[in-house]
């Protein structure tokens, strides 16, 4: 309500000075740009619902060979999907596409796990694939972690055969959850390390942010160091944090500026948010904003006009590639797809330019954002697995 306030009072000042449409224009100014910053750092309570099951059918006659017939956005998007219905309490999980029929997709249909799927069913496809990380296949101990604002869940998923005083944290993206994160638990598991996977403020069993808002990675960096600080104290001795889209901002942030920094022997990010200015700017022209009210939204976080996850504002001026390239002293792989069209690579890519000592970039082509692993799963672990297998055992501050 702080930044409504303060682009209501300001409307109001300009009032006083100015007459007919400049008013109008300037008022429709601040206001939009106060919406649009709103909109970059307010969790969805229910998340969108873009595809519809139109029927499901049987492949050759076969009940146990069944096919789910959509129509949405994502609904053709190349590779394996969990499809998320009755507001997260259904759950299935789709094959690959094996035909467009004009506006319907028919995918193979490999299970319902939750849920009646059925015509009429309104749900969003996503990456995660996993429900719980008992379907890892792991040991798996669900504890909670101390943060600055209190306690907060998180999963241990233990390795058959652990590396000894080896950790890793996996840190999920705006408006997701910690299932989404479960794939990178597989690569590195099977390397030996004990995963430490995290909610953060504002998920569900963890307590809220100022104002029930995102910090865009920077506030959520400090639930980061929280929970390397846990592994610490669970006997770890290096931590590799791998982190999804904000989370890999989050990641970063912790990485380069974080108190337990020292304890950081590497960084795996997917579809990371490196560039916010850009990213939120590109999110504007998206929806058509002008670029002067872009620029408005972002500096109403920045000055905290527009109430974030941060009481004095958000850093959004640092967090960007020129200004964490030259903080990075570990090595990072980063997975990111040209076509991801929510977080562009640039950001990843110009990182990758800048430190080309320790940024390795893998572009996976014809991907969508966090969905690389769906699209090529054994290529994706596979690199993962390499990259963390050869990190350094103490970590580099060359």
């Amino acid at each position: 309500m702080q930044g409504l306030r303060w682009g209501r009072a300001l409307a109001l000042g300009i009032v006083g000075v100015l007459g007919g449409g400049a008013i109008a224009a300037s008022v429709g100014s601040i206001l939009g740009g106060a919406a649009l910053a709103r909109r970059a750092v307010t969790p969805a309570v229910v998340p969108e619902s873009p595809v519809t099951v139109i029927r499901i059918s049987e492949a050759g006659g076969s009940p146990e060979r069944r096919q789910v017939h959509l129509r949405g956005a994502d609904a053709d998007l190349p590779g394996r999907y969990s499809f998320i219905f009755d507001g997260g309490a259904g759950h299935a999980r789709l094959g690959e596409v094996i035909a467009i029929e004009g506006e319907t997709v028919v995918r193979e249909l490999v299970a319902v796990d939750r849920g009646a799927l059925q015509a009429e069913t309104r749900g969003r496809i996503t990456g995660w694939w996993f429900t719980a990380p008992e379907e890892l296949g792991y040991r798996v101990d669900r504890i909670t972690y101390r943060t600055e604002l209190g306690e907060a869940d998180a999963w241990i998923v233990h390795p058959r055969f652990a590396r000894k005083r080896r950790w890793a944290v996996h840190v999920h993206g705006r408006r997701a959850l910690p299932e989404e994160t479960l794939r990178g638990v597989i690569p590195l598991a099977r390397s030996g390390i004990t995963n430490l996977v995290i909610s953060y403020r504002n998920d569900p069993g963890a307590p809220p942010g100022l104002g029930g808002r995102y910090g865009v990675g920077f506030s959520e960096s400090r639930d980061v160091d929280a929970a390397i600080a846990e592994a610490r104290r669970r006997g770890a001795e290096r931590v590799t944090l791998f982190g999804w889209s904000m989370g890999g901002t989050a990641c970063l942030v912790a990485a380069t500026r974080g108190v337990h920094r020292a304890l950081i022997d590497g960084l795996i990010l997917d579809s990371p948010a490196v560039d916010w200015s850009a990213l939120l700017r590109y999110h504007a022209t998206a929806q058509s904003v002008p670029a002067p009210i872009a620029g408005l939204g972002v500096e109403m976080l920045s000055r905290g006009l527009v109430t974030g996850g941060e009481s004095g504002g958000l850093p959004i001026a640092t967090l960007h590639p020129e200004t964490f390239a030259p903080e990075l002293t570990v090595p990072v792989l980063i997975h990111a797809s040209t076509a991801d069209t929510f977080v562009p690579s640039a950001g990843a890519e110009r990182l990758a330019e800048l430190r080309p000592d320790l940024v390795q970039l893998r572009m996976q082509p014809g991907a969508e954002h966090v969905k690389l692993w769906n699209v090529d799963r054994s290529g994706w672990e596979a690199v993962t697995r390499v990259f963390v297998r050869a990190l350094p055992h103490q970590p580099w501050r060359g």
